[in-house]
């Protein structure tokens, strides 16, 4: 829901009218708070009428349907026969005036329950179960309620890195552009597993496997437009792997992989990936886990064939950036400083793809998600 503000001056005896955008935005966090709802205008960075859109418990990965009905959230959803956090996903339904209103708890079955999305075509729903390493589907149906589980998929495997990768850890889930085929980004296991989709069904059939460098845990992806390219962000690296994808079969063959930072940078994460819609720019988030100031936003250029190149690392000056977004129009990149409380505003420049600081931001506990609105 894209609004309009206005607002009017008087200067030398003449009045103008001047016209500012601003965009509604949802913010995912790692508390008992709620969902947040802001305002952010995309001409300055500014941001205005915060406020709880709804009561949940871990709202830490969320995605919008494509009619902007309604609103699916990865989280806690009450409490397991063990005493431990009930995890899933949960529906709310869009109101007009940005709240939500929740109509639907559905089980995950696994633990971790960390990212979730939807496909273009507004079937089917996905999810990941980082802990317990396991993928579940299911369909989406005409009222936005989620359907039973449709396929559950328990990943097997481990790689080199003995701390993080010791069995699979499924970080995250991503649909094909055309909606045909599922990926999901296995940091455990270093692979991408590559399933086919049944739009009537929900149901999922593994056709084929991906391979990342040893080591590199991948974390999450990005496509092209078109869908022939896919862009992965290896967490344990700081990385970035370039695929060419089949778009018939859904195969991913690797091209090369473009580091994110220098040697030397112990102690550095990666947590996120974005492509600009003009397929020219990739951003991804880097993570000082030491908490020595080295949070940074990665601008890499893409050439014709989607070949990236690092342009420069643009300091977040805030701890934690778990999770980054564009805005509708690419004027503004928003930053989720997880340890720092505060959802940050950069400027983009959409010929360099560079990034500026607003020097605007907004406190919000624990942000772990943003979510523009159309």
């Amino acid at each position: 829901m894209k609004k309009l503000l206005f607002t009017s001056m008087v200067c030398l005896g003449c009045s103008a009218s001047l016209l500012a955008e601003s965009y509604e935005v949802y913010l995912g966090n790692d508390t008992r708070n709620g969902i947040n709802r802001v305002l952010v205008d995309s001409e300055t960075g500014t941001f205005s009428k915060l406020s709880i859109a709804a009561e949940a418990s871990h709202p830490c990965f969320l995605v919008i349907s494509e009619d902007q009905q309604f609103l699916y959230s990865a989280g806690v959803i009450g409490e397991a026969a063990d005493g431990k956090p009930l995890e899933g996903v949960t529906v709310f339904q869009r109101k007009a005036d940005g709240s939500l209103s929740q109509v639907q708890n559905q089980t995950s079955k696994g633990r971790a329950t960390c990212h979730i999305n939807l496909s273009a075509d507004g079937k089917v729903l996905a999810a990941s179960n980082y802990w317990t390493g396991s993928v579940v589907s299911y369909s989406i149906k005409p009222d936005g309620k989620l359907s039973n589980i449709a396929s559950f998929k328990q990943h097997e495997g481990k790689s080199i890195h003995p701390q993080r990768q010791e069995a699979p850890h499924p970080h995250s889930v991503y649909f094909s552009p055309d909606s045909r085929f599922l990926y999901v980004a296995d940091l455990g296991t270093d692979t991408i597993e590559v399933y086919a989709v049944d739009a009537t069904t929900a149901k999922l059939k593994h056709v084929s496997t991906a391979k990342t460098p040893a080591g590199s845990g991948p974390r999450h992806v990005a496509f092209s437009s078109d869908g022939s390219q896919a862009f992965v962000l290896n967490e344990l690296t700081n990385s970035v792997s370039q695929f060419k994808r089949n778009t018939e079969s859904g195969a991913l063959s690797i091209v090369g992989t473009t580091m994110l930072l220098p040697e030397g940078s112990e102690g550095i994460t990666s947590s996120e990936i974005k492509i600009s819609s003009d397929d020219q720019f990739l951003y991804a988030a880097n993570r000082d886990l030491k908490g020595l100031q080295r949070d940074s936003i990665s601008v890499l250029s893409l050439d014709a064939n989607g070949a990236p190149t690092l342009q420069k690392n643009i300091a977040v000056g805030a701890s934690i950036p778990r999770h980054i977004e564009l805005s509708p129009d690419g004027k503004l990149l928003l930053v989720a400083a997880k340890n720092a409380d505060a959802v940050i505003a950069f400027h983009r420049d959409p010929k360099t793809g560079l990034l500026k600081p607003s020097g605007q931001q907004i406190t919000v506990e624990k942000p772990m998600w943003i979510g523009f609105t159309k």
